[in-house]
């Protein structure tokens, strides 16, 4: 699976998603793991692909109009498409799930040959699942014991040989939880309050803002620390909004804490998420709030060391040239 390498990522193209199926398809199942007990704000209809589409389809099938609250309770489920980003939570919201195929992009154009790979917030399996299949070693750093238990099942049942492994900790401790250095950093931290993991007091997701970006600077402090030099890191973030509606600017925050830490930014990207039914919510929103229709999530890439050492440390990548 190749490639050109643009800043442009759009998950919304038809080989995009056959890749994505072809990973799902080996058994992964990022939203186990205690993940589909957690908390979720939002609504779904600004969460869900296709959302009124669905419920259009729910109403025909049952021969009446049915309230958002009903066709979430008893409908929307068997609408979901298997290779979906997001799964249903046991509160009745929804939490995303990282995108196997951008998993494999960064790992094929950012790491070095025999790589070991650093996750300080690891989540489900499907990060550690796509680089062991790819040849390359992985550990991340999970808070919550039960989604690490599940994590280890799904690499002992998908995996032949190299086996991702998860720590259980909190990753402000990483230097008791894992040894040794690292070819790369990849992870997608929790985006502030948005979706709640645990209740955990040192959960991020539990910490109001403040004490969040301090925890936060501190966990990629570290994790820069354990970090090869003449090597990358990537961080896959979102912005999010306050209780006022105004964007914390928390892509900025995760840039200057890494530029903090020694490293500096050196590739930045827009994954493209499906629209689902952002444009029946934009004009409502956009009328209300002047508040854009947002479908996209941005790709961090920081490099520490020498830029000049890059051609010999991580050699050539095969790329598609698109006459397009």
């Amino acid at each position: 699976f190749i490639l050109p390498p643009f800043s442009i990522l759009d998950a919304r193209q038809g080989y995009w998603q056959e890749r994505k199926n072809d990973w799902l398809s080996l058994g992964i199942k990022s939203e186990l793991g205690g993940r589909d007990q957690m908390k979720v704000t939002g609504a779904l209809s600004g969460s869900v692909p296709q959302y009124y589409t669905y419920k259009e389809q729910a109403e025909k099938r049952v021969g009446r109009k049915l309230s958002c609250k009903e066709f979430e309770e008893k409908h929307l489920k068997r609408y979901l498409p298997t290779n979906s980003n997001i799964a249903f939570t046991e509160t009745g919201g929804l939490l995303s799930i990282f995108d196997p195929v951008l998993c494999e992009i960064a790992y094929r154009w950012f790491c070095p040959a025999n790589a070991i790979v650093l996750d300080p917030f690891a989540g489900g399996s499907v990060r550690g699942i796509v680089a062991s299949s790819l040849g390359y070693d992985y550990v991340g750093i999970e808070l919550r014991k039960e989604q690490v238990e599940e994590n280890r099942r799904q690499a002992e049942e998908i995996l032949d040989e190299k086996k991702a492994e998860w720590a259980t900790g909190d990753s402000l401790e990483m230097d008791s939880l894992v040894s040794g250095e690292f070819d790369f950093i990849f992870s997608c931290p929790p985006y502030a309050d948005l979706e709640v993991y645990s209740d955990d007091p040192k959960d991020l997701s539990n910490m109001d803002y403040s004490k969040f970006k301090s925890v936060y600077q501190e966990i990629i402090r570290k994790s820069v620390e354990k970090l090869k030099n003449n090597r990358f890191a990537c961080f896959v973030v979102g912005d999010v909004r306050d209780k006022t509606g105004v964007y914390r600017n928390f892509v900025g925050h995760t840039i200057q804490a890494f530029i903090d830490a020694g490293m500096s930014l050196y590739n930045e990207a827009v994954l493209i998420t499906p629209l689902g039914s952002v444009p029946m919510r934009v004009g409502r929103q956009f009328q209300a709030g002047r508040k854009l229709g947002k479908a996209h999530q941005n790709v961090l890439v920081f490099y520490k060391g020498d830029p000049k050492a890059i051609k010999q440390e991580f050699g050539s990548v095969e790329i598609r040239e698109d006459d397009d």
